[in-house]
């Protein structure tokens, strides 16, 4: 009989632990935004599936922002608007490489690729593209020399995505 009420006692110490632990997990998802989530991801190299604005992107996490998430596709690269896509996780053990390239924003990445020259899409919604290279990156809106020589001037709001070839610039 006093074996029994110890094996039960300990029984509901192990369950009520389980229990706490369960629920600290709840409050600590509840405490976090998409971009601490997010790079959570990004440091176990999960994949991603995201639908934005009528375009789809697959591949590995490899770097977060404050609002956005760099995806490592097959021959692409895109960084994409947190708050613009939906998206689906598929947890992996195998770790992609990640990228650090010291900003912390999508303007800043959209600077960064004006000063670089680097020929790349922009995901609009409706799932529009703009391709080009970027002139200049203004308060409100990105300039954006497209392959026919016109100069595009587009609203950074609408803006989802930036998709790159990994291949060339």
């Amino acid at each position: 009989m006093a074996e029994e009420l110890r094996q039960n006692a300990g029984r509901e110490w192990i369950e009520e632990a389980a229990e706490d632990e369960r629920l600290s997990e709840k409050l600590r998802r509840r405490q976090t935004n998409l971009s601490e989530m997010m790079a959570e991801l990004a440091s176990r190299g999960d994949r991603v599936s995201i639908e934005f604005g009528g375009h789809t992107f697959s591949g590995s996490l490899v770097e977060v922002g404050s609002d956005f998430a760099t995806i490592l596709g097959p021959g692409q690269i895109a960084d994409i608007r947190l708050r613009a896509a939906k998206w689906s996780v598929m947890v992996t053990d195998q770790p992609a490489e990640p990228q650090d390239r010291g900003v912390d924003s999508l303007v800043a990445l959209l600077k960064l690729y004006e000063a670089e020259q680097t020929n790349l899409r922009l995901a609009l919604p409706g799932g529009d593209m703009v391709i080009g290279k970027v002139s200049v990156v203004a308060s409100d809106h990105v300039e954006i020399a497209d392959v026919d020589d016109r100069l595009l001037y587009v609203p950074l709001e609408l803006v989802l995505g930036v998709i790159r070839s990994t291949d060339f610039h």
